[in-house]
């Protein structure tokens, strides 16, 4: 340790010395599948890197490199020409940690001021940074990074039911995605830019700096300028979904575009999913409390792809329909509890509109065609309100009549924007199902055996959209949601075809 330190702070790549209003960081000789600090030339190198780089979001806190010399004891801290040095650091100004990003989001004094002014700032960034000579071959690059991540994770201790999962997803999406993503590179939206945008790395002591960007390989900052930003949408999604979205909207208000928002989450996801390995890396290096604190932070990590990945697939919401007795609404519910989303339900809407309450049986009147109309538009209403303030929605009802449906297109405005996705069962299955919920207490649902019989037989098939999912309710909860996962999935690749059945 050099003459002086008084504090270590450690990483799995790197330690920092803490010594006054000086911090020397200190790269660790060692190789990893993502990164290789194996000698001291090239650590020496790369020490000289991160400060040309970090200079640019943050110029007065990176003030250059230190030789270590040997000295009695250990090593002392020399100009960087002087020969004989063991080691070399980066010499950095030192900040009050408890002004980060990070910090202040575990403290709860996260603003949306200050979070918006950082979006603003990122956007003058991505604006000023250079683009790479080959923009087009950062999506080969990001392809490649995807796969690297997941390999690496398959040899860690992860769940393995989640990787698959989000594998799923990130294959999907990038051959559903992958000609935006070129045409993104085309029209100047791939730059060099930080890498590591974590809200620890988000100082807000002396206005915005941003500190510790990737510098040991390019490949890593030569990204798509949504993929930079959505690791720090990521960390704030891990605290407060509205500062996720502040930061974002700012974004995109100060002239940045970083994608859609399904484009948004799968890149928040895949940011999830780097986390999740570098705690299980690091948790492989430490013992005890420590390594048991960061595998925990890891399956966080993963469940929170996971949750970003039933986003993507769900886009701005899905209507799930059938027959009574389908199984429509026990599926809305389980697609709305992973990805955050709103059930809009035809059964409280209609009951609303009738003034019963929710587990009173509504009266004949309630189901003329006139109160049809207006469940329909109220539910078209409902949904396009949830979808303008950018809140996934589910919608709940039978749209078993061709009237319904237009209906609802007609207040919705855009019914293809939602996956559109059908509930079948055997007729012997919803006469059994509608029976045995006419016996439940506290039911929303009037349909009978009879009902659900009726509505079977008088289905008029979906003409609203041009593609939709078709499940088969008559199988376990989980074969259901894994059924439309996969459904969801060859949406996103753009392979859903009229009536697509899974």
């Amino acid at each position: 340790m050099p003459h002086g330190a008084t504090e270590v702070r450690e990483t799995h790549i790197s330690r920092v010395l803490l010594d006054g209003d000086r911090a020397y960081k200190i790269k660790k000789p060692v190789r990893l599948p993502f990164l290789d600090y194996g000698t001291l030339e090239r650590r020496h190198r790369l020490c000289r890197e991160e400060v040309r780089l970090n200079r640019r979001l943050a110029p007065d806190v990176y003030l250059g490199v230190a030789a270590l010399v040997p000295a009695a004891g250990g090593m002392r801290r020399a100009p960087e020409s002087t020969p004989g040095a063991v080691e070399y650091a980066v010499v950095m100004r030192r900040y009050d940690e408890a002004s980060t990003l990070a910090r202040r989001l575990r403290a709860g004094t996260a603003g949306e001021a200050e979070v918006q002014a950082v979006g603003a700032r990122l956007a003058a960034f991505h604006a000023e940074a250079e683009r790479p000579a080959d923009a087009p071959g950062t999506v080969a690059a990001l392809e490649r990074m995807v796969a690297e991540n997941f390999e690496t994770l398959r040899g860690l201790d992860a769940d393995p039911a989640l990787l698959t999962d989000a594998e799923r997803l990130a294959d999907a999406m990038l051959a559903g995605r992958r000609a935006q993503l070129l045409e993104r590179a085309h029209a100047g939206l791939v730059r060099d830019g930080h890498g590591d945008l974590r809200a620890e790395h988000v100082v807000l002591e002396r206005g915005i700096e941003i500190v510790d960007c990737v510098e040991f390989d390019p490949a890593l900052r030569e990204i798509d300028v949504g993929l930079d930003l959505a690791f720090l949408v990521m960390d704030l999604l891990r605290h407060d979904e509205r500062l996720a979205a502040a930061l974002v909207s700012a974004y995109r208000e100060a002239g940045g575009d970083p994608g859609d928002d399904a484009l948004v989450d799968f890149f928040a996801a895949q940011r999830a999913l780097i986390r999740a390995k570098v705690a299980l890396v690091r948790a492989g290096q430490v013992g005890g409390e420590d390594a048991a604190r960061r595998r925990h932070d890891a399956r966080a990590l993963l469940a929170l792809a996971g949750r970003l990945g039933w986003r993507v697939r769900l886009g701005p919401g899905a209507v799930v329909c059938g027959v009574a007795a389908s199984g429509k609404s026990t599926l809305a519910a389980a697609l709305a509890a992973p990805a955050g989303a709103t059930v809009v339900s035809s059964d409280l809407v209609r009951k609303q509109i009738v003034g019963v309450a929710p587990t009173d049986r509504a009266p004949e009147r309630a189901y003329r065609p006139a109160v049809d109309r207006a469940t329909y538009e109220a539910l078209g209403r409902r949904a396009r309100e949830l979808v303008d303030r950018q809140e996934r929605v589910i919608v709940d009802a039978t749209f078993r009549r061709r009237a319904d449906r237009r209906a609802f297109a007609g207040a919705f405005g855009s019914p293809g924007d939602l996956a559109w996705i059908e509930c079948r069962a055997p007729i012997p299955v919803l006469a059994r199902r509608a029976g045995a919920r006419a016996l439940a207490a506290g039911r929303v649902s009037d349909a009978g055996p009879d009902v659900a019989v009726h509505q079977a037989a008088e289905w008029e098939p979906l003409d609203v959209v041009t593609a939709q999912l078709v499940v088969r309710t008559d199988r376990d909860a989980a074969g259901v949601l894994s059924a439309v996962r996969d459904g969801l999935d060859l949406r996103l690749r753009g392979e859903l075809r009229s009536e697509t059945a899974v």
